[in-house]
């Protein structure tokens, strides 16, 4: 039982990394756009990393 919660949280710990590297990624995707397409997508500049946090990690 011992070892399969150890795999779990192995699993866990490399998954987390997949979804920083994707709201690493949509970060950067977002934050070098325009104010005007910021607005269209209606997202306001200080508000790119926690939309990317959540849609990465659905929190």
């Amino acid at each position: 039982m011992a070892r399969n919660s150890f795999l779990g949280g192995v699993a866990d710990f490399f998954g987390d990394i997949g979804r920083a590297r994707a709201a690493s990624a949509l970060y950067n995707d977002l934050s070098v756009l325009s104010d005007a397409s910021l607005k269209a997508r209606g997202l306001k500049r200080d508000e790119i990393a926690a939309y990317a946090y959540k849609k990465s990690f659905g929190k």
